[in-house]
């Protein structure tokens, strides 16, 4: 199941941060957060025209998230506010099933504080204890090194590297990395 336990963290400005599993009820927040970051990051694949999630399509995506085995949805709320998601999906055939992908998003104003860090420890804390997960993936563009930076810090691995994976303009390029860490 995609439930995770709460935890609680202090920031570096001394805020309180709440990391928890996300439910259907934080779907407008998530969307809020999704489209700031949207709007003011340069390494999501996703463009602010091609984003169109309707509350009641993120509601029911994050009802799906908490009975799909092997699937978990976190939120890092902070004064009321949600100020991170992360969200993470295994593979659906018998013989992926034991590993998945993560996004993360942190808005702008809390990046740097330590809410990446907390919610990709407490992924790694759920999927450590799941009999299921066994490698825990991610896609990052290879320009976007503050989360290059945390992944590596974690313990996740550079295991490949898709070449001019990402068109940003007439003839400009990123690399996406692909990077991993094993659970076991």
């Amino acid at each position: 199941m995609g439930r995770t336990d709460e935890f609680r963290f202090k920031t570096k400005d001394q805020r309180y941060v709440l990391i928890r599993t996300a439910v259907a009820e934080d779907a407008e927040q998530v969307l809020d957060l999704t489209n700031e970051v949207i709007r003011t990051s340069a390494y999501l694949l996703t463009t602010e025209e091609e984003f169109k999630l309707s509350v009641e399509t993120e509601r029911d995506l994050l009802d799906s998230l908490l009975v799909s085995e092997g699937s978990l949805a976190l939120v890092a709320e902070c004064e009321g506010e949600i100020a991170g998601f992360l969200d993470f999906h295994n593979g659906r055939k018998k013989r992926n099933k034991h590993q998945g992908s993560f996004g993360m998003s942190v808005l702008p104003a809390y990046r740097g504080h330590g809410i990446g860090k907390a919610l990709l420890q407490q992924l790694m804390h759920w999927a450590e204890g799941s009999p299921l997960i066994e490698k825990v993936s991610l896609e990052v563009f290879s320009k976007n090194r503050p989360a290059i930076s945390l992944y590596e810090r974690e313990g996740f691995i550079e295991e490949g590297r898709k070449r001019e994976a990402v068109k940003l303009g007439e003839s400009l390029y990123d690399d996406l990395l692909i990077m991993a860490r094993s659970t076991k």
